[in-house]
């Protein structure tokens, strides 16, 4: 990833402790050495692993809560004391509830909500606000989801969430390209996360969904960190305003098929 200034670049990744958040700072480590990463998240997690690896000369664990806009302005600013210079953002920070509509509670319908909308949204202003005052350009990765694209029953907060990310990637991509700043978004269909995984051991998850992938499988994080590098890089330099699909032909199979009949 260039950096329009010459020099090392640094991203910041919110969300980085775990599934995909980690695996994309694994792949973007690995595959472009000059890089630094800013590693924000509530926990550390598996991050004390990766620094380890890596050095603490180019991955910082940054602990915060983005859902708020203090929060996201004080992880742009460490950042910057940290690395000197930004020229990406990644946020991929998440939850999910499992609530009937009718008996969901305040609290369940704001807490996903605000980890998911104000986080994307504060985050996202934060970092163009740096970008702007720098005179300089960047891109930004946004997280949607495959649950924009149609009903996902007892999982509304998310839905709705995910379907204001698109709105939310759209507009400031058209709002911030005057300023060379790219604003992109990825929808995975359903990963091997830690949370899905834990979704499938208490028995949220149906089990035929994984035949409702054209692949037959769940993605691997890594295969979604592949898509967030190329939002990234300069291959993508004149993509911006995009919902990138990764489901494995999930959100296009629409009817049961096998080859045998």
């Amino acid at each position: 990833m260039s950096d329009p200034n010459g020099g090392h670049s640094s991203v910041i990744i919110a969300g980085a402790g775990s599934g995909i958040g980690l695996a994309t700072t694994r792949r973007l480590l690995n595959d472009w050495p000059d890089l630094k990463i800013v590693a924000a998240d509530l926990l550390m997690g598996d991050l004390k692993d990766v620094q380890a690896e890596f050095g603490k000369d180019r991955i910082i664990f940054c602990e915060a809560d983005i859902a708020s806009s203090i929060g996201a302005a004080e992880v742009v600013e460490k950042a910057v004391r940290w690395s000197g210079k930004l020229s990406g953002l990644v946020v991929c920070a998440g939850n999910s509830t499992n609530h009937s509509s009718l008996e969901m509670t305040t609290q369940e319908w704001r807490q996903v909500l605000d980890c998911h909308l104000d986080g994307h949204f504060y985050m996202n202003q934060a970092f163009a606000r740096y970008l702007v005052s720098q005179g300089q350009g960047g891109a930004i990765v946004n997280f949607s989801s495959v649950a924009h694209h149609f009903a996902w029953p007892r999982r509304l907060p998310y839905a709705v969430a995910k379907a204001g990310i698109n709105a939310l990637t759209r507009t400031l991509a058209v709002e911030w390209a005057e300023y060379g700043i790219r604003v992109n978004a990825i929808a995975p269909g359903y990963v091997n996360t830690p949370l899905v995984a834990t979704a499938q051991a208490a028995g949220f998850l149906d089990p035929s969904l994984v035949d409702m992938h054209a692949m037959k499988r769940f993605a691997d994080p890594d295969e979604i960190a592949a898509g967030v590098k190329f939002l990234l890089s300069d291959d993508a330099s004149f993509i911006t305003g995009e919902i990138l699909m990764i489901d494995g032909g999930f959100s296009v199979k629409k009817i049961p098929w096998n080859n045998d009949k």
